[in-house]
């Protein structure tokens, strides 16, 4: 496990980085949000093409597979139910707390988990085509039609998703994957030179972006807003300057709705620049239900599951273990990109990446 205590010393290096550089003003507030566009149109649809261009489609067989694969699509369906009919939230927001509470960091944190718990990573296939080929796809989609606010017409709409780039790149990498076109063969290698260099940049700059996102909105920055309630202070009228006309009028006017006799007319209110009276509890426990969702309810359904399908020992840790894998940081690109529920993303990132160690050691020394 010492391996992956050190992968994830090195995220937290990355993420740390992020935050300094927006705190020493090194680079401006915000600029998580042109990193995570970076990621959206070129690192990550690059990463797609040539994931799922080498990948093995036809690893979906074993029981251990399909009860963690059902595991993870149970979780992020019943997940959505809680937010959207539970907790209220609206549609963009339930899709994000959906992916928050099942989607896995499977690529870069559940390799090498496997590969020290189990000895070998190829259950982690499936969870990554199914999180590619299915739940981001549907996600993009409802995202997309949700919040698109370009051209009205409703075909613009309905075609808004197939402009999506992370869809573009998994079926430019299902085309190839399908044909058996060897990238490194065209242009002397260019095209897979050129693919493997941008999709090696998308989870460092994502790492940085969510340190700039952290340091952004902590501590909270604050701004003087004016609810303009009814309780001006009785005061004679003031003369008005001589000639001053209907423009003058019209600034006595305004000046006597703000003060009377230099008293304020208006409460002035500390609020906070993110979610202006909006209510803290609330959103903590949209947070934590999320949290909840992926570090203890996906994994005992895995666990359910795989029992169900008479899995014993080592491998039922096997569904187990990718169930419990913490949120993966896209879910935080995804939500930066459609604006929303940022912070729900961020922080369920940063929490289920600290808090699966002690789950996936639980598990392995319960069922190994």
């Amino acid at each position: 496990m010492g391996g992956v205590i050190s992968g994830l010393v090195v995220f937290a290096v990355v993420i740390a980085v992020g935050w300094l550089l927006v705190r020493t003003g090194g680079v401006p507030a915000g600029s998580d949000t042109v990193l995570t566009r970076v990621c959206f149109y070129a690192a990550t649809p690059a990463l797609l093409v040539t994931t799922v261009g080498k990948a093995d489609l036809a690893t979906v067989a074993s029981p251990e597979t399909v009860a963690g694969l059902a595991a993870e699509t149970l979780g992020v369906l019943t997940a959505w139910c809680v937010h959207r009919y539970v907790l209220r939230r609206d549609v963009a927001e339930s899709v994000i707390g959906a992916l928050a509470g099942g989607y896995v960091n499977a690529a870069n944190l559940g390799i090498p988990v496997l590969i020290l718990l189990l000895g070998d990573a190829t259950a982690i296939a499936p969870i990554v085509l199914l999180q590619m080929l299915v739940l981001a796809p549907v996600a993009f989609a409802i995202l997309d039609r949700v919040t698109y606010q370009g051209p009205s017409s409703r075909l613009a709409t309905l075609t808004a998703p197939l402009r999506n780039p992370l869809l573009i790149g998994v079926a430019v990498g299902l085309v190839v994957n399908a044909l058996g076109i060897d990238l490194t063969t065209p242009l002397g290698g260019l095209i897979a030179r050129s693919l493997d260099e941008l999709g090696a940049l998308a989870v460092t700059v994502m790492m940085l972006s969510l340190g700039m996102s952290l340091a952004a909105s902590s501590p909270k920055v604050t701004r003087r807003l004016t609810i303009t309630e009814p309780c001006r202070l009785p005061s004679a009228p003031r003369e008005r300057p001589r000639g001053a006309g209907a423009a003058g009028a019209g600034r006595a006017a305004a000046s006597d709705d703000l003060e009377a006799d230099g008293a304020p007319s208006a409460l002035p209110v500390d609020v906070t620049a993110e979610g202006a009276l909006e209510d803290r509890s609330e959103r903590g426990a949209v947070l934590w239900v999320s949290v909840a969702w992926k570090l203890v309810v996906v994994p005992l359904m895995a666990l359910g599951i795989g029992a169900a399908l008479d899995l014993r020992g080592g491998d039922l840790l096997v569904p187990v273990t990718t169930a419990s894998l913490p949120c993966a940081q896209n879910v935080f690109m995804y939500a930066t990109r459609y604006g929303a529920a940022k912070p729900l993303a961020r922080d369920c990132v940063l929490i289920t990446t600290a808090g699966f160690v002690p789950v996936v050691l639980l598990a392995s020394a319960l069922l190994h």
